[in-house]
């Protein structure tokens, strides 16, 4: 017996959200119930992974990684006025 590469579950829904689908659904040719979830789904679980990045950035930061911030920062000052520089001598040729 083949095996299926998505797996098939089976879901309670409202009544109404699933009338807003199937209206959805036949106004888009192509378009089916599982691919409706599907895009629904990842809209999720962008959101849960927004909400974790937000939560990660606004914990308390280490002297570590505060120390590692400080030392990124002065690269990208260092690399900033060293571009500067560079464009500064290619405008006065």
């Amino acid at each position: 017996m083949a095996q299926r590469s998505r797996p098939r579950i089976t879901v309670t829904v409202d009544p109404d959200m699933l009338e807003e689908i199937d209206t959805y659904v036949q106004q888009h040719e192509g378009m089916d119930r599982s691919q409706v979830l599907d895009e629904a789904l990842r809209c999720w679980y962008a959101r849960i992974l927004h909400e974790a990045l937000v939560r990660q950035h606004a914990a308390t930061k280490s002297a570590e990684e505060l120390e590692e911030r400080a030392d990124w920062k002065h690269i990208r000052a260092t690399q900033a006025r060293h571009l500067g520089l560079k464009y500064a001598r290619h405008d006065e040729a």
